[in-house]
């Protein structure tokens, strides 16, 4: 077997195999999951950094349902079981600020416009990538809650609140769209938080 040669660099035999064998891995674990690994990672730490996110609005109190509950949504593209064990962590959480958690999947056009048939839910938690920008943005506005996504590129695209990966990772806000939703964060997490204008 010839080296490789990427970039001018000349690469051993044994390079090739290894590469296949991790594309061949990663695939798998995609195929598994319906995550790759960097979302994956992402999905775990932003089920993390949610109950936060949502115990830092001012008008925690205004999200809840008559039960004293917070229905939260876990929205998918999908990848079904993907959403349904993000709920299992969600529906596993003591509550925030001493209120239960009420947890329940849904796929993405549901939530779309002319398709909710229920009472408004108290946050939205993006369980898979690549929803639109669209829909990020219009389920922030229509029902006035938080739109949480963990996937790298979504609160630039139109989510409310996500993560911020660099030496350390830090909630990440984009408080254009948080005031198109009408909401708002206290300011010491706010202090905290990464700012997306």
């Amino acid at each position: 077997m010839s080296p490789a040669v990427v970039s001018g660099v000349r690469l051993p035999p044994w390079w090739a195999v290894l590469l296949c064998l991790f594309l061949h891995t990663s695939q798998a674990l995609a195929e598994r999951t319906g995550l790759w690994p960097e979302d994956e990672q992402r999905l775990r730490v932003g089920l993390k950094l949610f109950p936060a996110c949502m115990g830092a609005l001012e008008d925690f109190e205004g999200y809840l349902g008559a039960d004293g509950g917070l229905q939260v949504v876990v929205v998918y593209e999908g990848a079904l079981e993907t959403a349904r064990q993000a709920a299992l962590v969600l529906g596993g959480i003591t509550g925030v600020r001493g209120h239960p958690l009420r947890v329940e999947t849904l796929a993405a056009h549901e939530l779309d416009v002319g398709n909710w048939r229920r009472a408004p839910p108290g946050a939205i938690f993006v369980a898979t990538p690549g929803l639109a920008s669209g829909q990020l943005r219009g389920w922030s506005e229509r029902h006035g809650v938080l739109v949480f996504s963990p996937f790298a590129g979504d609160v630039e695209r139109g989510a409310v609140a996500g993560l911020h990966v660099a030496d350390r990772i830090l909630p990440l806000i984009n408080l254009g769209q948080a005031g198109r939703a009408g909401i708002g964060f206290r300011s010491f997490f706010l202090q905290v938080a990464k700012i997306h204008e």
